[in-house]
């Protein structure tokens, strides 16, 4: 009589979600179909961009961003680079004011889709350089893997921050037994994530002081500035947490090692914190190895994973060195 109690309450508990999802995915269609300037996706999802300069300026710089963030986490790059290139950025679907298709459509390989289509829409006709942190790391990656043939024609640099290509630890994807039980055990926390995002949406828990630290420590260092926290905090908490647990299934299973080769035709910047506890330190000097000759790796003391907000004028300065490494005349050199 117990267990069919019991099983009759996880029944109604899992009715009661599915209702709750279907509820409240009806209200995120309304809430995030896109606004403002947009590239329209080949699966129909408005993507809100940003562009900034003259279609004719010597290059045009591209911005990727990560994970739980928008375009505007690249406010200071955007006003350091102005002048110095044409700018453009977007949000990723899910964030920001871009559109969303739902959980089939949240991975990594669809992001380099998107940002495929951003670089034939906006691009124009100059070189690009496509800089991308974190999960827009990925993305970018994502790109070479599908689009091998753009690197060294259409883009002739990438930066890669804060991100990696391998798998991310204790995650798995090695062919040994214990790799794959590792993969599909990470694949169905984040499922159960998901099935459950309602209840955490409700709690709003990056709203909280506890959020809030959680945050801190995991993005930043504790050197941090409060703005910057709380801008995040916002950031994590105005992205639903169905997009955000969606994310995860595609993040743990991840692999873009592959996708290293396509980017041995440019120059890129490796750049990374050495206190990141988002992205192993490691991973950076191991993919600017891999990568060879033409990666530079800029690693920035005491940093945590959002380098680019805390330590702007180090990442500012690395970006403007490889635009100069990017020029067709430097190249062939």
């Amino acid at each position: 009589m117990r267990k069919g109690r019991t099983a009759a309450a996880v029944g109604t508990a899992l009715v009661a979600g599915a209702v709750a999802r279907r509820v409240r995915a009806r209200g995120l269609a309304s809430r995030m179909s896109g606004s403002g300037p947009a590239v329209h996706t080949d699966d129909g999802v408005r993507l809100h961009v940003e562009v900034h300069g003259p279609a004719d300026a010597p290059v045009t710089v591209l911005f990727s961003h990560g994970f739980a963030t928008r375009s505007a986490v690249y406010d200071q790059q955007w006003t350091a680079l102005r002048g110095r290139a044409r700018l453009v950025r977007y949000d990723q679907r899910g964030h920001g004011a871009s559109g969303w298709a739902g959980v089939r459509s949240a991975g990594v390989d669809r992001l380099g889709r998107d940002l495929e289509q951003v670089v034939d829409e906006l691009a124009g006709d100059t070189p690009v350089v496509v800089v991308g942190h974190s999960m827009g790391g990925m993305a970018v990656l994502a790109l070479a893997g599908r689009r091998p043939e753009l690197f060294g024609t259409r883009i002739t640099g990438v930066a890669l921050l804060s991100t990696r290509a391998a798998p991310l630890p204790g995650t798995g994807s090695s062919s040994g037994g214990q790799d794959r039980v590792r993969a599909g055990l990470a694949a169905a926390g984040a499922w159960l994530l998901w099935l459950v995002a309602p209840a955490i949406g409700a709690v709003q828990p990056f709203r909280s002081r506890p959020g809030r630290r959680l945050l801190r420590r995991q993005l930043f260092t504790e050197a941090a500035s409060e703005d910057d926290v709380r801008t995040m905090s916002r950031w994590w908490t105005e992205t639903p947490t169905g997009v955000l647990t969606a994310y995860l299934t595609s993040l743990v299973t991840y692999d873009q090692r592959p996708a290293i080769d396509a980017l041995r035709a440019v120059p890129v910047l490796v750049l990374a914190g050495t206190a990141d506890r988002t992205i192993p330190p490691d991973s950076a000097p191991r993919l600017a190895r891999q990568l060879g000759e033409r990666a530079r790796l800029v690693l920035v003391d005491g940093a945590g994973h959002m380098v680019n907000v805390t330590h702007a004028a180090t990442v500012d300065a690395a970006l403007d060195d490889l635009l100069s490494r990017s020029q067709p005349e430097h190249s062939s050199r």
